[in-house]
């Protein structure tokens, strides 16, 4: 392919011009071209189109089951180049179409663009090694995305735990952020004293979204609410108290004072079911918090929930009582999904959620006489995902 011929955007100056010209080319392009055009811009100056050129490479080298191939081996070879600011070979360039004084500079933006893209690279403990470095940049961009990177590619690693583990003091405050929520996901109660640190040293929306973190680190774990040091419980169930009325944190904050068990919030939780101005989703929120807090008002409130002509408020309230194995609500619950309803599909995925073994009874039912394919499909993936019933229970071949 000639210079002139090259896959590039630089002739093209308006920015959403120019992304929406590189989305209009990969949809159509051969994939020697596609990759060739993601190479080119990695360094543009545009984020939203940066963000689509990590997307971009990291299709190329998701590929369904496809075995990584020699193409993938040069895309993460240039990127992991680029990562750590070193010149890709001659082969890397050669097998990619792209001379190499074209190949943009190893700038701050795109070696975060390479990072990204990296998310999804096929070898990923050879990957994880060359980002490694970053995780001590003095870029805190840098820090961010490599410890992202790291949590995707080896998600269930001890060295992910480590990594998170410095994470946690870092000096960016969105930094400890992330690495409390990527520690949450893997349930690593162990870190409680860190979270704890951390939240001691942060402000603001910061250390709200810490307490969060505890919050459902607790819920993701062995932890119990009794567990924390009574001073740091207190505050942070004061501090939930006060973002109840900030409505974008309201549903975190009532999560998070169930999961600290904070029985003192019973009234306030209690008011937001009844308020007028309080929107349906964020009632049925508190009365499931409410539920968690052993207080009947929070079942009596889902009742109301369940009859509502509000399709959001009524459907949450469906899957509270499948996920709360609420057993006053299970004759509604069976009602609905085997009726001909908005809400049969809804009902179904509580069910499962319920689980058992009358669950099961009604879920093979489900899979094989109700009137919706919809439903039928439903049910058929909660048996295998959830319920692991006979696999002769059912007829298989309804599945259409």
């Amino acid at each position: 392919m000639t210079t002139e011929a090259l896959q590039t955007l630089n002739h093209i100056p308006n920015s959403r011009a120019r992304r929406a010209e590189l989305r209009y080319r990969l949809d159509r392009l051969e994939r020697a071209d596609r990759i060739q055009l993601l190479c080119l811009a990695l360094d543009d100056p545009y984020p939203l189109l940066r963000h689509d050129i990590a997307e971009g490479f990291q299709e190329e080298l998701q590929r369904g089951d496809e075995a990584p191939d020699e193409l993938d081996d040069a895309i993460v070879a240039l990127l992991e180049s680029v990562v750590s600011e070193s010149e890709p070979t001659a082969a890397v360039t050669k097998a990619l179409g792209v001379p190499r004084e074209l190949l943009p500079e190893a700038s701050t933006r795109a070696r975060i663009t390479a990072c990204v893209a990296l998310e999804g690279s096929p070898f990923p403990e050879r990957t994880v090694e060359v980002i490694a470095p970053l995780l001590d940049d003095d870029d805190g961009d840098l820090r961010y995305q490599a410890l992202i990177a790291t949590n995707r590619l080896v998600p269930d690693s001890d060295r992910l735990h480590d990594v998170v583990v410095d994470a946690l003091d870092d000096g960016d405050p969105e930094i400890v952020v992330v690495a409390t929520q990527i520690a949450v996901m893997h349930g690593w109660d162990d870190l409680l004293p860190q979270f704890l640190h951390a939240r001691a040293r942060l402000s603001g929306e910061d250390r709200t979204q810490v307490t969060f973190s505890v919050g459902e680190l607790i819920d993701n774990s062995e932890l119990e609410a009794r567990d924390l040091p009574p001073e740091a419980r207190g505050d942070m169930i004061a501090e939930c108290s006060d973002a109840l009325d900030y409505e974008p944190h309201t549903a975190a904050a009532i999560k998070t004072l169930a999961n600290l068990d904070a029985q003192e919030a019973t009234d306030r939780l209690v008011r937001i079911t009844k308020g007028w101005f309080t929107h349906p989703i964020l009632k049925v929120e508190a009365a499931a918090a409410l539920v968690d807090l052993g207080n009947p008002l929070g079942e009596e409130y889902l009742d109301r929930a369940l009859g509502s002509r509000r399709k959001d408020a009524s459907g949450y309230a469906l899957r509270i009582v499948g996920e709360r194995r609420l057993k006053r609500f299970y004759p509604r619950l069976v009602d609905i999904a085997r009726g001909d309803n908005y809400h049969s599909d809804t009902a179904t995925l509580a069910l499962a959620d319920f689980g058992g073994d009358d669950a099961r009874a009604v879920l093979t039912d489900l899979a094989n006489t109700h009137g919706n394919a919809e439903v039928r499909k439903l049910a058929r993936s909660a048996l295998n995902a959830h319920l692991t019933p006979d696999p002769d229970s059912f007829d298989a071949t309804l599945d259409r």
